[in-house]
């Protein structure tokens, strides 16, 4: 690079050097070719991203480094554009009330962190009050690697201020069938929002595979049999393939790097405890705010709460010992496990696009296209799959690019009914048909071993047919008695828009 970027404004600064921010300081500076600010308050961290960027071909001044914030935004070209990858909370706001009095009117800040959407609609209107600048929440998914070579993004905030960063964020995104997988979410929190139904998703999907895996092991199957199984899967013509199934497979074939002579697979090394960061449970939350049934997510959260019990179930193993019917190898094929994953995946995402449409239509997000989500996805994100590619084509297809107003017209005149649910479409509901035998054996043989628990592929078949039931007859009986000791109300079946009546059942 010519010695005039040394002294150049950059084009971008990123706050918080940890892993996140270093790989992405470098993207930034890759893709757009002009230099890039970095600051953090450690001078260790600054001094590290500088030398990462030399020791990766970068030239000395395309990536500098700062551990005073004046000097930093001083950096930068005007208007700024500043992007926050520090921890979500308390340290936002903080990072946001030391910035913003150095910043000018028309700069931006774009918060890339996992971050509660309402917190991002209160930042915005503040940096917008307070300062004059633009503030938008993105949802940044992929990881290290994919901060460094291509993330998705999901914006959230003004679409002036999405418009001030777009191009760069295009340069830097992944791409998937040439285009970048960015996505503008709608003004606000939506970004936000709509990571952390992304993250749910990711929960459900993460269980299910722990499920399918837990299950070959119960049956006998080594972990190289196992990995060779998800390798498969990840191939064609299967429905599953994805990143997490990618990563299953090189998970499992990890071995020990210690000095351990039984050279063991890593993974019977692992304490069976699951963390979590909260995205999961807001999405549980959120679900039930805004009457979306979700219950694979759900599924998943609890799995999660109950692995972390590890004392608990290591005293119930020795009292909770019901009889368990033996599963053999005619219980359940592969073919019938990769059935049922191919069917909960769907109806995981299924609960996720419904909750997406359920909050666009109670916060007014008329930007917010499921169907341009879904686009954003197929690359670069941790929920990647090829599933993606056969959800937004269907979405573009049945409702017209996912637009509002009315139904539209097909190209022969007729109307097509828009739907609510990915389920309802039938090229989605096809591949369930397929399977559907499958998938209930498979799950009626995990219950009745017991060995097993498959909390996320049982609750997905409920959410099925509980969705396909045209009565549901437990759920009349419920509203009964509700009636019955709380005077709550109820509808007659054959007047459901008609006058609500009570009932003294008691009488």
């Amino acid at each position: 690079l010519p010695e005039t970027m040394m002294l150049a404004s950059s084009s971008y600064g990123v706050v918080g050097l940890g892993v996140m921010g270093s790989s992405l300081i470098l993207n930034l500076a890759e893709k757009t070719g002009s230099p890039v600010s970095g600051f953090d308050l450690s001078a260790e961290k600054c001094a590290s991203a500088e030398a990462r960027a030399l020791a990766e071909g970068f030239a000395a001044g395309q990536v500098r480094c700062f551990s005073e914030l004046g000097a930093f935004v001083e950096s930068l070209s005007v208007p700024r554009k500043v992007v926050l990858l520090v921890p979500a909370g308390p340290a936002v706001d903080a990072c946001l009330g030391s910035m913003g009095p150095l910043l000018s009117p028309g700069d931006a800040v774009m918060d890339g962190g996992n971050e509660w959407y309402e917190n991002s609609e209160r930042r915005e209107a503040a940096m917008r009050d307070r300062y004059g600048v633009h503030y938008l929440g993105c949802g940044v998914s992929g990881g290290a690697d994919g901060a460094r070579h291509g993330p998705a993004l999901m914006v959230g905030g003004a679409k002036e201020a999405f418009s001030l960063l777009r191009d760069g964020l295009e340069k830097i995104a992944a791409r998937a069938r040439g285009a970048p997988c960015v996505v503008y979410c709608g003004p606000g929190g939506a970004g936000n929002y709509v990571k952390m139904v992304h993250n749910g998703i990711e929960y459900g999907d993460m269980e299910l595979i722990g499920e399918a895996y837990a299950l070959l092991k119960a049956k006998g199957l080594s972990n190289s049999d196992c990995a060779d199984l998800f390798a498969t899967w990840n191939e064609p013509p299967s429905e599953l393939r994805s990143f997490l199934i990618e990563i299953t497979a090189k998970i499992l074939r990890k071995k020990k790097t210690t000095t351990q002579e039984d050279g063991g697979d890593l993974i019977d090394n692992v304490l069976d405890k699951t963390g979590s960061k909260g995205t999961g449970k807001w999405t549980v939350q959120e679900a039930a705010n805004q009457g979306v049934s979700a219950p694979t997510i759900a599924a998943a959260l609890d799995a999660r709460y109950a692995s972390a019990h590890k004392a608990t179930r290591l005293k119930a193993a020795t009292t909770l010992t019901p009889p368990r019917v033996a599963v053999d190898d005619a219980s359940f094929t592969a073919e019938d496990l990769e059935a049922a994953l191919v069917c909960s995946k769907i109806c995981t995402y299924a609960q996720g696009l419904a909750l997406i449409n359920a909050a666009k239509q109670d916060k007014g997000w008329t930007d917010l296209r499921v169907a341009d989500v879904l686009r954003c996805w197929r690359g670069g994100c941790i929920i990647r799959a090829k599933l993606l590619v056969d959800f937004a084509d269907a979405l573009v297809e049945q409702n017209d690019d996912d637009r509002d107003g009315d139904d539209q017209d097909d190209a022969g005149g007729k109307k097509k009914e828009k739907i609510d649910n990915l389920l309802l479409h039938p090229a989605i509901a096809a591949l369930i048909a397929d399977r559907e035998p499958q998938w209930r054996r498979l799950v009626a043989n995990a219950i009745a071993d017991g060995q097993v628990p498959v909390p996320a592929l049982a609750a997905s078949l409920a959410y099925f047919d509980a969705l396909r039931s045209p009565h549901l007859q437990s759920a009349a009986l419920i509203q009964a008695q509700r009636d019955c000791f709380g005077g709550h109300t109820y509808k007659h079946l054959d007047d459901p828009d008609g006058p609500a009546h009570t009932t003294d059942w008691l009488a």
